[in-house]
């Protein structure tokens, strides 16, 4: 394990008997009805040895073109520590001789390469949490990972238990203020840009304008309204040292918030860590997490309390996200103006 600190993206799962029982199941008199009460200590069972079956990767036409090996590294508390292997084919050219003019000639040729992604899953008794690191690995997109580790699971909850389980982004809901405090001050994150879109005052629904009492914004929209433009666009761009002007004392930009948010324009914000947020954006939950605390976790290190540095991380996220959403729960935009 090299040393490094990675985002986390953070996953809610839970069981359900499977739709549709399979062959073997039906075979073996198995209901998942009754596997639904203890479909958590069904699930470790997978991970009762070093590592579970080999993950099938499939392709667009649903056919399998490799098996991904994979390793349970530590698990203590219902608290596993998994790594998962990719597999990733590369072109590179090398040469092959030389032509008949004496030049020299080459062939392409695949390279393959198993970069791998840190899987982090929390099975205590009412928690059903699952983190996926955001790497390379896999395209900087835990969804993808996400989607692979479900399927197989699936299939390996479906052939033993006749169980389906359900593995879904956790979702904030919170407004864009309380967005920014959290990422600033629970994060410890800062905002490296904002960028707001708005329409020319003529050229919209005179019922959704509202006043405007900043001189600075009178002085944008007029530009605006002169140059007969469509829209208007204003950027501004921070370090880590602007954090404290970046709030609701601040009436301009506090104005500017309030105009695009009632009149559906875009507001985005460029986070350091977290990258983008838009306006009423359902945003992922992404959580830091250093390698100290896996390596910890990996050769048994606990603290005073008898708690690993991993559960301590698992209970904070537990309870700062408990008014979060699952992924299937998120309405469409709230904001009806936007287009």
């Amino acid at each position: 394990m090299d040393k490094r600190n990675s985002l986390y993206a953070i996953y809610k799962f839970d069981f359900h008997k499977s739709p549709q029982q399979s062959i073997q199941t039906a075979a073996d008199g198995i209901d998942g009805a009754k596997y639904v009460k203890f479909a958590q200590t069904c699930f470790a069972s997978l991970f009762d040895k070093n590592s579970i079956d080999k993950l099938a990767k499939k392709n667009k036409k649903g056919e399998i073109i490799t098996l991904l090996p994979n390793d349970v590294l530590a698990k203590a508390d219902d608290i596993f520590l998994w790594r998962v292997n990719n597999s990733q084919f590369k072109d590179w050219w090398k040469r092959s001789g030389k032509d008949p003019k004496g030049f020299d000639t080459y062939e392409k040729d695949e390279i393959e390469s198993n970069p791998y992604c840190y899987v982090l899953i929390d099975n205590r008794p009412g928690v059903g949490l699952m983190a996926i690191e955001k790497s390379s690995a896999w395209g900087s997109n835990p969804d993808q990972l996400r989607d692979v580790i479900l399927e197989n699971f699936n299939r390996m909850m479906g052939e033993l238990f006749d169980l389906e389980m359900r593995i879904e982004a956790r979702m904030n809901p919170k407004d864009i203020w309380e967005f920014m405090h959290e990422r600033i001050y629970e994060h410890n994150d800062y905002v490296r840009k904002v960028s707001f879109s708005f329409q020319n005052p003529k050229k919209i629904n005179k019922s959704k304008g509202m006043e405007i009492n900043s001189a600075h914004l009178k002085a944008m929209l007029k530009t605006v309204e002169i140059s007969d433009a469509l829209k208007g666009f204003f950027t501004m761009e921070f370090d880590k040292n602007s954090n404290g002007k970046i709030s609701q004392a601040n009436k301009d930009m506090a104005e500017m918030v309030k105009l695009c948010s009632e009149n559906g324009y875009d507001i985005s914000i460029t986070f350091k860590e977290f990258k983008t947020y838009r306006i009423n954006d359902y945003v992922r939950a992404y959580y830091p997490l250093t390698f100290e605390v896996l390596h910890n976790f990996s050769i048994g290190t606990r603290d005073f309390d008898n708690m690993t540095g991993l559960e301590t991380w698992f209970n904070l996220i537990n309870e700062q996200t408990k008014n979060y959403l699952n992924e299937s729960e998120v309405p469409t935009r709230r904001n009806k103006a936007r287009k």
